[in-house]
């Protein structure tokens, strides 16, 4: 199994070392012809520092002997081919020293370096360019006719193409470092929604758990009541099995909420979110959710005053809920078009959800947030939406919030709920 892993990593630093040498090679053929024949300024020692920054795990040395190798047989082949130089083994030899050279002064420049920074490489690239070019250009004009504007030209070139290739790494990180910040809002943005759900289920998983409470003493008080009226023993223990088994349950519920609460504390809910960083949230999630399922449906949020959240993650839920209440509520052969305005009017602060949507009968409308009921049905199978969504929305509203919700709605236009919460409240933090 070593023995493979071991031939792995050879076969992986082969791919890249000779991806690498080919394209410098090919960069090689980006050039113009300079001081003498055969000696030709090009875009290789560009891609050449840029290609050993990126592979710093890899000997610089090794990269650059084999893209002198396999340059100088390209460039000697084309110059066999198209061209009228005689020296052409001269002029391949000087090209391949030329990528030795910048090899080794590269690896004791700047490889060798524990630590280092873009300066180092920028000066090690310099170096590393105008001296390997200036062994090249000597080795051409066989070590005579040296003149001061050889030198001169030769750093100009060298510090140009220096620059232009940290110029390049420094893109390349700002692209890296873009993708990071995206990926991250992305990271956080699916973070505020899970949170915004486990957050709301915890808060009505504490209210079912006093309705389980309620349930453990009614069987424990029938129990009592069987007893004094000396009903049967078989009915008596029945009851009184069922108000154990309740408080067991209860217990086991408790333990479940208690490791949420763990996992998702309020310590995060004290940091305050403007109204528009929440929106964006949402907007990016139901845009996605809109595309994702081909729906016809445009939704235009429109926010007129920008304000914080302390309680953001139940303010999600809140308008989560719905939104997508109105989608479900979309005729399927009709453009639905939801429209979510936020304002605040003095000390309070106004959302309100509209819809073009099949609407609410009147008969149903003080039905409509009772947990259970909807109106809602899977036609190719006949069940019936669990009807828990605008239930959530009252309870979080009305309890977490102190706001009002209502509802306006006319069968076939479509429907508008409007949510109501005073600005100290929207800012006071939930103990």
């Amino acid at each position: 199994m070593k023995t493979l892993l071991i031939g792995d990593d050879f076969i992986n630093k082969l791919k890249t070392t000779l991806t690498a040498a080919i394209c410098i090679a090919l960069a090689a053929q980006v050039n113009f012809q300079l001081f003498a024949p055969g000696f030709m300024i090009s875009l290789a020692p560009i891609i050449l520092p840029i290609m050993l920054y990126f592979n710093r795990d890899y000997n610089p040395v090794i990269i650059a002997f084999s893209a002198g190798i396999i340059s100088s047989l390209y460039r000697g082949l084309i110059l066999f081919v198209s061209s009228n130089i005689d020296n052409i083994f001269e002029v391949i030899y000087a090209d391949a020293l030329f990528y030795f050279a910048y090899g080794i002064l590269f690896l004791f420049l700047y490889g060798n370096k524990s630590k280092s920074t873009l300066t180092n490489f920028f000066a090690a690239t310099v170096i590393s360019d105008y001296f390997s070019n200036l062994l090249e250009v000597s080795v051409m004009l066989h070590f005579k006719n040296f003149q001061l504007e050889i030198f001169k030209t030769l750093i100009i070139v060298a510090f140009i193409r220096a620059t232009i290739a940290v110029f390049v790494i420094l893109l390349s990180r700002y692209y890296n470092f873009l993708l990071r910040r995206e990926e991250h809002e992305e990271r956080y943005r699916k973070l505020i929604l899970i949170t915004s759900n486990v957050k709301s289920e915890i808060y009505f998983m504490n209210k079912n758990n006093l309705q389980i409470e309620d349930v453990m003493k009614k069987a424990y008080y029938l129990y009592k009541a069987l007893s004094l009226e000396k009903y049967p023993e078989n009915l008596r223990v029945t009851s009184l099995d069922v108000a154990k088994d309740v408080h067991e349950i209860k217990k086991d519920y408790i333990s479940i909420i208690k490791g949420l609460e763990e996992q998702f504390n309020d310590s995060n809910d004290i940091v305050q979110m403007n109204i528009k960083d929440i929106i964006n949230i949402v907007s990016d999630e139901i845009r996605e959710f809109i595309r994702s399922n081909k729906l016809k449906v445009y939704i235009d949020f429109k926010i007129h005053n920008n304000f914080n959240v302390s309680n953001h993650y139940y303010l999600v839920t809140v308008l989560r809920n719905l939104i997508y209440n109105s989608i479900e509520a979309r005729e399927s052969k009709k453009t639905e078009y939801i429209n979510v305005d936020i304002n605040k009017y003095r000390d309070e602060c106004v959302f309100i959800v509209s819809d073009n949507g099949t609407g609410i009968r009147t008969e149903d409308i003080n039905y409509i947030f009772n947990a259970g009921f909807s109106t809602k049905f899977k036609e190719q199978t006949g069940d019936i939406c669990r009807g828990i969504g605008l239930a959530h929305v009252k309870g979080i509203v009305d309890e977490v919030f102190k706001g009002t919700i209502t509802v306006e709605s006319q069968v076939g236009i479509g429907t508008k709920f409007t949510v109501k919460i005073n600005q100290d409240e929207m800012e006071r933090v939930s103990k």
